[in-house]
């Protein structure tokens, strides 16, 4: 079994080596394409080049869901029956759970995984200690709910994926348990700054997302202790689950095995 992974960066360049190293523990290639950063974030993807990372290309049109697709027409011939994708390997997203792990024992009859995605929150007491750290070390707060999105699927030589959308077509069965990642994305007010105007640039040009980072009160991203569950480090997690999961109903399931297993989507 082998993993193939999918980054699209953008100015990211306070974290962007830690993640790369960090998905280099379970990935067997990390295929990168630059979506046009100007603070060196390419320059550092090129400079960490090895037979797992792989700086493709920079591509400075607008972002949109579908730029994903490029990276995997391109190298999809790499990967065979068995193998799986992580179609979208954020910048700012470091596994708990180890994904090598977690899907060797995933069924034969599921196809895709989604995430557990645990949000980390810069609060007002970790401002004062932004210039005195590096990386995300001292974040150490995180949200009880949790958010989830689709993340792996398993490869399939005819499976089609648009240049428009963000996922494959027919990804097939949902896996019934949530593969748990730690999400930074909110890590300093400079660059939380430079987030929200990455956003903001994408959806001038036409990009319909990212709605709700937009936001340029920066203050209103800070949060309270109070209202967070500190993270010792022994991933004990106090998480309640995603405020809105995503799922397949059991008839879903039931119809979508039994299209697979007469090979309707091969």
């Amino acid at each position: 079994m082998k993993i193939f992974a999918i980054s699209i960066v953008k100015n990211e360049a306070d974290i962007i080596e830690q993640n790369l190293k960090d998905a280099e523990r379970w990935a067997d290639k990390i295929f990168v394409l630059d979506n046009g950063s100007t603070d060196g974030t390419w320059e550092i993807v090129q400079s960490l080049a090895s037979e797992k990372i792989v700086p493709w290309k920079q591509d400075n049109t607008a972002f949109h869901f579908g730029i994903r697709s490029q990276i995997y027409h391109n190298f999809k011939h790499l990967a065979a029956k068995g193998d799986w994708w992580c179609f979208r390997l954020d910048a700012d997203e470091f596994y708990a759970d180890d994904p090598r792990e977690f899907l060797s024992k995933v069924s034969r009859f599921h196809h895709f995984v989604v995430s557990d995605t645990i949000h980390f929150r810069l609060t007002h007491e970790d401002l004062e200690l932004c210039n005195q750290r590096k990386g995300i070390e001292g974040i150490r707060y995180y949200e009880k709910h949790t958010w989830s999105e689709a993340r792996f699927f398993r490869h399939r030589d005819n499976l089609i994926w648009s240049n428009s959308e963000g996922t494959p077509k027919h990804m097939g069965v949902l896996h019934s348990k949530r593969i748990k990642i730690k999400h930074y994305q909110e890590r300093s007010l400079d660059q939380l700054k430079n987030r929200i105007a990455v956003r903001i640039d994408a959806r001038d040009n036409g990009h319909t997302g990212f709605k709700y980072a937009t936001n340029q009160d920066l203050m209103s991203y800070i949060k309270d202790r109070n209202d967070l569950v500190y993270y010792s480090g022994n991933e004990d997690w106090k998480i309640t689950g995603p405020l809105i999961p995503l799922y397949q109903r059991w008839y879903n399931r039931l119809i979508k095995t039994f299209l697979h297993a007469i090979r309707a989507f091969k």
